[in-house]
This record gives structure tokens, sequence and C-alpha cells, in this order.
């Protein structure tokens, strides 16, 4: 559960996931347990251990999940995890979650996008580059801001597979790489 690739399979059942909570108006409800859930998981080596164990019966991993979240969560979601246990998939419930909150994003229009300068931005240079990434994005864009000093001044952003580095840093590097051709 610690490694996050995304497989196939992870995406297929969070597409199904998806496709229920929409289905019974609860996306922000499931996205929210979801992520309680994960967070849960992440700091109990124990249960991890437990969940990944294939020695331990899908039954009892099934009645030591409800009696953890059974009452605390909706009831399409219990029987999903239910589900993850009983196709042993549950290992794969990390990345589920993280395929479940892409296509959520996706289908809400929104772009997670992590902004990195040199120095903390003041709220007024933070609001500027917000309102112009949603302009060139076309999209919601939910903003992560990272103080990085190595890159010495400028911007870079990273969002899907693109990078985009205004950084001095990364000019001087491509300077570098011109001078020694």
């Amino acid at each position: 559960m610690t490694e996050c690739r995304v497989s196939t399979v992870s995406k297929n059942y969070a597409k199904a996931l998806l496709d229920v909570a929409d289905e019974f108006n609860s996306l922000d409800l499931i996205k929210t347990q979801l992520d309680d859930i994960k967070s849960v998981l992440q700091s109990s080596k124990d249960l991890q251990i437990v969940m990944e164990n294939s020695s331990i019966s899908s039954a009892k991993k099934i009645e030591i999940l409800t009696s953890i979240f059974g009452s605390k969560i909706d009831e399409k979601l219990m029987n999903f995890l239910k589900l993850l246990v009983e196709k042993n998939r549950f290992g794969e419930f990390d990345s589920i979650v993280t395929s479940f909150n892409e296509f959520l994003d996706k289908k809400s229009n929104k772009k997670n996008v992590e902004v990195i300068s040199p120095i903390e931005l003041n709220f007024e240079t933070k609001s500027n580059i917000l309102f112009k990434l949603e302009h060139k994005l076309n999209c919601e864009v939910v903003p992560h801001w990272t103080v990085d000093e190595s890159i010495i001044a400028g911007l870079a952003f990273k969002f899907d597979d693109y990078v985009i580095d205004t950084s001095v840093r990364n000019k001087i590097e491509n300077l570098c790489k011109n001078i020694s051709r």
C-alpha cells in the first residue's frame, strides 16, 4: 500500500467507484472518506501489515475494516472496501484513491498544479499567478505552493505530465549545455 503505482486495474476500480458515487450524488463525501481511510492506513503500520498479510482470511480482514470504519463511512464505500478484500485487491488501495481523485478532478474541471518559487510569495502575487494559470489552463487550479531556494529566481510549474520551468537555475543549466556543445 505504500507504493503508489497506478495500474489499469486500479483505474478501473476507481472509475467504478466514481460512477457509483456520482449516481448517488455523493462524490464529495466519498472523496473525503477515501482520503480519511488512506490517512488511517498510512498512520497505522499494524493495520497495513494485517491488510497485506495473505495468511489472514478475507472474512477476518472485512471484520477488522468493519470494526474500524463500518458506522463511520458511507455504506457504498464500505461495500467497496469489502469487494477489494474479497478480490484480493486491497493492496492497490492507495493507487485506487489516487486514480479516484484524478478522475474526480477531471470531471470537476480541476487541475492540481505545484507552483515552485525561490521565496514565500505574498497573497497578491499568489492570486495573480492563480488567475493567470486558470486563464491559460482553462480550468479551476488547485495550487500547491512550494519554496525551493535553489531555483534562484523565477517560477516552475508541475501538473499532469508537464513541467514548465522559467527559473534562473533552468536558464543557467540550459546556457551551460549550449556552451559545452
